[in-house]
């Protein structure tokens, strides 16, 4: 087919042969080579069209921009000088594999065209409504793509002061492979469109303030007062990723200077996302991230992979259960021969050990934690005792419990709540006890499980306690009842080990069924499950960073993003089974305990 450029034509379609429209008698081609096939769009004052090139063998497809005045006035000057802007935005920035090329920019019959190169895709207002939300990891990959593109666009001294979902378009496979050719793989995949709305920063400042455009949900104040700068984009750029995550319009998700949207997040995407996404969608600009550079390295942080051995202990005896202090100075350590090691990384000392003949347990130390002080340590063991050991003067200061208030099986896990004050067990004897740390008392007891329960948490909000159990479930309670709350029942084998994330949105349990799972905490929907080669039987979260670690029994520990189900490493840890992990508050360093008698210090390398 063959469209007409005649803006009042009737019947615009013609046989894709003529030269000349057979309704109003109009050429067909542009500058004698340029056909317009189908239109994309209509502006107030412009049309958009897909075109083909019939000067070059191949008819390569184009776009073509046509500017119609309908008459004369400030409004239409203003938006001649627009148009005018892009086509010299695009010369000077279509260098960029991301951006469009400016094929050509002339005046035919009084009036303004544009051509550009054809970006053969969709753009993501489009790709969001047919294939649904965004997750966390297909916004860092956005990210990932558009700042480099933003960086480059802000060192030309150019804001573009329209970014927005409709003005991000993904390139089809057939296209990012054209567009990538000689380049490595299809990085640029991503294109920035949308360009008529550009400014280029003047040379020196200005009185007054520039011309108030783009599109106001996505705007930032200062550039509605009229004032952008580079930082503008980067919150518009912040809008964009909360309507892609949300599939909210964007004038639903503020009120006032203040933006509500993690309520509609279908899924979690991980607390380190969302500050990165707070930080650039401030209304102060002394808040917002003040350039893409700065963003980027953020982005970097997000996912450490590398990571190296710096220090090993060895102990006495296999390792059942290791903890950090809260202050990271202390690593305590219990096991298999009855022992409770205090470490001090860095120091080259010999171990501290609690206890005497008399106040130590008596079978295996199964399970140990800090207090949230990092004043007390309560520990858990196969004598089916709960100890609680003052830190400051190294002393037993109480056992939980009485002979009346006991566990009757081995205690294998032991979770203490956000304020310090209650302790959660869980025993071979299939129950959860609650207890009370400052007096010892039990509060509660659960029977929880139809076999032994090998593993509890307590999300950071202190309103949970997850279980994992032999009768292969993971069940979810509330701590201040004990009431049930959930079952997962997807495992196939044995849990041994639950956590929650640090923003209490996700749970993971691991299993000798060898796989990894992870929860949606607020509906129990399962998000993704890692499959690796031996049991699971032990599973921390990094505090700071999207980041979850499973020891496996070969030996291995396996990191993985919990929120996009990634698998990032896998550390040759251990000659054999890695009983416990943990991180340091910081999240620089990983803390694991081997069935091989060592413990090891691991940091990030590179």
């Amino acid at each position: 087919m063959s469209y007409c450029f005649n803006p009042h034509c009737q019947k615009p379609q013609n046989p894709a042969q003529n030269n000349f429209c057979q309704n109003c008698g109009a050429k067909l081609l542009l500058r004698e080579h340029y056909r317009a096939i189908k239109p994309l769009g209509n502006g107030t004052y412009s049309r958009t069209f897909v075109a083909v090139d019939e000067d070059i063998p191949s008819k390569p497809l184009c776009v073509i921009k046509q500017f119609f005045p309908p008459s004369q006035g400030a409004d239409v000057r203003k938006a001649a000088e627009l148009f005018q802007r892009e086509a010299v935005q695009l010369d000077r920035l279509g260098n960029h594999p991301q951006i469009p090329r400016l094929l050509a920019y002339f005046q035919q019959d009084k009036r303004q065209y544009l051509v550009q190169e054809f970006i053969e895709g969709e753009n993501l207002a489009v790709e969001v409504q047919k294939q649904g939300a965004f997750s966390g990891n297909k916004i860092i990959e956005l990210l990932e793509q558009l700042l480099p593109i933003l960086e480059f666009v802000h060192h030309h001294q150019v804001i573009h002061r329209d970014i927005k979902p409709a003005n991000i378009i993904r390139r089809s496979d057939a296209s990012v492979k054209a567009a990538t050719r000689g380049m490595e793989g299809g990085k640029n995949e991503l294109v920035l469109v949308g360009f008529g709305s550009s400014k280029k920063l003047p040379n020196r400042a200005v009185s007054g303030s520039m011309t108030t455009i783009g599109s106001p949900e996505y705007t930032a104040d200062e550039q509605l007062a009229g004032n952008p700068v580079f930082a503008s984009d980067l919150y518009s750029l912040g809008v964009t990723c909360i309507e892609l995550l949300t599939q909210m319009s964007p004038f639903k998700l503020r009120l006032g200077n203040t933006w509500a949207w993690r309520e509609y997040l279908p899924r979690p995407i991980g607390g380190s996302l969302e500050r990165i996404l707070d930080k650039l969608l401030a209304s102060d600009l002394a808040q917002r991230y003040p350039s893409a550079a700065e963003v980027l390295r953020d982005l970097e942080r997000l996912q450490p992979t590398s990571w190296k051995c710096v220090e090993t202990f060895a102990a006495s005896d296999r390792v059942k259960c290791v903890a950090i202090s809260p202050d990271s100075q202390i690593l305590a350590s219990g096991s298999e021969d009855n022992r409770i090691q205090l470490w001090y990384p860095g120091s080259g000392n010999s171990p501290e050990v609690l206890g005497n003949w008399m106040s130590a347990h008596s079978g295996w130390v199964q399970a140990i934690a800090f207090s949230p002080d990092g004043r007390l340590l309560i520990t858990g063991s196969c004598d089916r005792a709960l100890k609680v050991w003052d830190l400051g003067t190294k002393k037993l200061l109480r056992s939980l419990g009485d002979w009346f208030a006991t566990h009757t099986g081995w205690v294998n896990a032991i979770a203490i709540d956000p304020t310090g004050n209650l302790v959660v067990s869980g025993s071979a004897d299939c129950t959860i006890k609650i207890w009370t740390v400052s007096s010892g008392k039990q509060v509660r007891s659960i029977n929880a499980h139809d076999a032994w329960v090998e593993s509890v948490a307590i999300d950071p909000r202190g309103k949970f306690i997850a279980s994992g159990g032999g009768d292969r479930l993971v069940k979810l309670w509330e701590l201040s009842t004990g009431k049930p709350v959930a079952t997962l029942a997807q495992h196939t084998d044995a849990v041994g080990c639950v956590a929650f994330s640090p923003d209490g949105q996700i749970l993971a349990s691991g299993s000798r069924d060898k796989t990894l799972k992870l929860w949606q905490v607020s509906n129990g929907e399962e998000l993704t499950t890692l499959t690796h080669s031996d049991w699971i039987g032990c599973v921390a979260f990094s505090p700071r960073s999207p980041l979850v670690a499973a020891g496996t029994r070969n030996g291995a520990i396996a990191l993985a993003n919990p929120y996009t189900g990634e698998s990032l490493a896998i550390l040759k840890a251990h000659s054999a089974a890695v009983n416990s992990v943990a991180f340091s508050p910081n999240s620089e360093a990983i803390v694991s305990g081997s069935a091989d008698g060592s413990i090891k210090i691991w940091q990030q390398s590179g």
